[in-house]
């Protein structure tokens, strides 16, 4: 039998999603099913069960960085988890992938907003896994190294996930396509990062002063890096067909494949 092999994209949108949920991704790997970030509320629950993810098999999660669309959805799975292993609902650790910002940061609104028993069986069932720079895993087959991925504003963590077969993955967290994490993610079979709108629309919403990038930009540079699939998310949601208008955008600078996914798509690793 064939495993599976696929990236689920639970969420797409920016900070301030108007149609969207936050950007937020699960990639699996035949046994391994791998979690980035969680967005910002429980509305990650319905978008779990649409995807059908049952928090019970969700091991390895990882935080790219602390901002509250990607941290907060992800402390409700984390209650979500706990409430299980008290029911004998959940069998193993948890183990958590952050750097250590984002580790504290956890900790932290965990100890503020649980109940003392959760809190406790948190600490229990958790297990911290450093995602700083150098920091290497090997998972049910499945290399994972990670990096800085570059971050103006916030130390955020981007990984690149080396599969069985030889192919890479590369992710970025919300991080686009920049001078500063290009030799990180040089040569990536797939890159995800964020393309926050089109260029053309850069004065309507100003991604630079949110130190964010603009598709042009992003398509540029992967032009000039050997990447072989480019797929962009933390993005606005508000351009009618968001997917043909920004590959039309992409494809003016970069030829290879293109996707631009909304919540609830699903692409095939061949």
């Amino acid at each position: 039998m064939t495993e599976k092999k696929e990236i689920i994209f639970l969420g797409t949108g920016s900070a301030f999603p108007a149609r969207s949920y936050n950007a937020c991704y699960a990639i699996r790997i035949g046994s391994l099913l791998w979690l980035t970030d969680g967005g910002g509320g429980n509305g990650i629950f319905p978008l779990l069960e649409k995807a059908r993810i049952s928090p019970r098999d969700l091991h390895h999660i990882f935080l790219s960085h602390a901002h509250t669309d990607h941290i907060f959805g992800l402390i409700w799975i984390i209650r979500k988890i706990v409430h299980l292993k008290m029911q004998g609902l959940y069998d193993g650790p948890l183990c958590i992938y952050a750097n250590a910002d984002s580790e504290n940061a956890i900790r932290e609104i965990c100890r503020l907003t649980f109940l003392p028993s959760y809190f406790q069986t948190f600490l229990q069932v958790a297990r911290f896994c450093p995602a700083n720079p150098g920091d290497k895993y090997l998972i049910d087959g499945v290399n994972i190294d990670f990096f800085d991925a570059g971050s103006e504003n916030v130390a955020q963590a981007g990984f690149r996930m080396t599969l069985p077969d030889g192919k890479s993955i590369v992710a970025l967290g919300d991080e686009a396509l920049t001078t500063k994490n290009m030799r990180q993610a040089a040569d990536a079979d797939i890159l995800i990062c964020g393309a926050f709108c089109r260029y053309a629309d850069r004065d309507v919403y100003k991604p630079y002063e949110k130190h964010h990038w603009t598709v042009k930009d992003v398509a540029q540079i992967a032009a000039n890096i050997k990447i072989g699939t480019l797929i962009l998310i933390h993005s606005e949601d508000l351009t009618p067909q968001k997917p043909d208008a920004y590959r039309v955008e992409a494809q003016k600078s970069f030829s290879g494949q293109i996707f631009i996914p909304l919540d609830g798509e699903i692409y095939p690793i061949e």
